[in-house]
């Protein structure tokens, strides 16, 4: 990163979380760090695209190329990426590695809404959707109906092709 850059100050609160996040979920297998480009030369082994940059340096093997981290940069997918990419495996406890647990408590409890006020609203579409087929056979009947020939003229006594 340089410090000096906006898109840093930008990225700094995701990493800042991801790190605190790796740290409270005791996993010591990953060594966070952070390199400041605006003071000090980047080695001629690792080549950026852009700033800042995501890096893993596997455990047991260091050298070219490294695994640069191509994603969203928020806290979620820079942690599901390590854990894809890290040469010592390392598990999450659930699928919301991100969230404390107060913050996990609340998220389920807006899945939960959101799912019945979706689920609410469906019921309710199928309902209109339901009345309206409905209302349209009533009307494909009705109209069949007035084209259809009355009894008496169909008991003309003529042959009819």
């Amino acid at each position: 990163y340089s410090a000096s850059a906006q898109v840093t100050r930008d990225f700094w609160p995701y990493w800042k979380k991801t790190a605190e996040r790796f740290h409270a979920l005791k996993i010591d297998t990953l060594k966070i760090g952070r390199y400041d480009l605006s003071r000090n030369q980047l080695p001629d082994s690792i080549e950026l695209d852009s700033l800042p940059s995501l890096i893993m340096f596997p455990a047991h093997d260091k050298s070219p190329p490294h695994k640069m981290f191509h994603g969203k940069a928020k806290v979620r997918p820079i942690m599901l990426w390590a854990q894809e990419v890290a040469s010592i495996k390392f598990e999450f406890p659930n699928d919301t590695p991100h969230l404390d647990d107060e913050q996990r408590k609340a998220y389920l409890v807006q899945i939960k809404e959101r799912d019945e006020r979706v689920g609410a609203e469906r019921a309710k579409k199928k309902a209109e959707r339901i009345a309206q087929l409905k209302e349209e056979d009533a009307k494909k009947n009705q109209d069949a109906t007035k084209n259809q020939p009355h009894q008496a003229e169909k008991l003309s006594g003529r042959d009819e092709l």
